[in-house]
């Protein structure tokens, strides 16, 4: 009786020490969600790429004299020497991500949002999808192309920025949005993954 006892006394605490430690575990852990980081107006310290040392994110607005002024994201990473280094969006479009509204309009024709991973983060930019073949008028609801940047560091080639954004995954939506926004709330971050 004495060894079926501890036998029993050894599967509970087994089974306890099993519940307790999945307890801990946070439930998205190891289920590769990323989630939206909803920034402040302002300076937001944040750790970008995941280095341990915070990095600064301005979310700003630029007022263009419209009714829709863009909202606007900068980054700049602090390298280990504690100086900052600005990441240039991609395809040479400047250092300021932006959003496009359609003057006069509510539509929201390209956007992008910041998205937290297990080590740092990475940007989601989108664009509605006018062309010959899904329509050209871009206020007319079309698909929407989403493309994932992951920051890389290119210490190789002289001239070239330190930090910089890759494309690391991109998908065209099935579904046909009438605005970025909208496109956003459907996003499938698996595809993207």
């Amino acid at each position: 009786m004495r060894y079926l006892i501890q036998a029993f006394s050894f599967i509970l605490n087994r089974n306890l020490f099993i519940i307790a430690l999945l307890m801990l575990i946070s439930p998205g852990a190891f289920s590769g969600e990323h989630s939206p980081v909803m920034l402040q107006k302002g300076v937001n310290m944040l750790d970008v790429n995941g280095d341990g040392i915070k990095d600064i994110v301005i979310d700003a607005i630029f007022d263009n004299n419209t009714s829709h002024p863009n909202h606007t994201m900068t980054i700049f990473i602090k390298n280990k020497d504690g100086e900052y280094n600005i990441i240039p969006v991609p395809n040479d479009t400047g250092f300021t991500w932006s959003d496009f509204s359609l003057s006069a309009s509510t539509i929201k024709i390209t956007n992008y949002q910041l998205y937290k991973k297990a080590n740092g983060y990475f940007v989601v930019s989108a664009y509605k999808l006018a062309s010959k073949q899904h329509g050209e008028d871009v206020t007319d609801a079309l698909p929407v192309k989403f493309s994932r940047y992951d920051i890389k560091i290119n210490d190789q080639d002289p001239g070239v920025s330190l930090f910089y954004w890759e494309l690391t995954r991109a998908y065209v939506t099935k579904e046909r949005y009438s605005d970025t926004d909208e496109a956003f709330n459907h996003i499938s971050l698996r595809a993207l993954e």
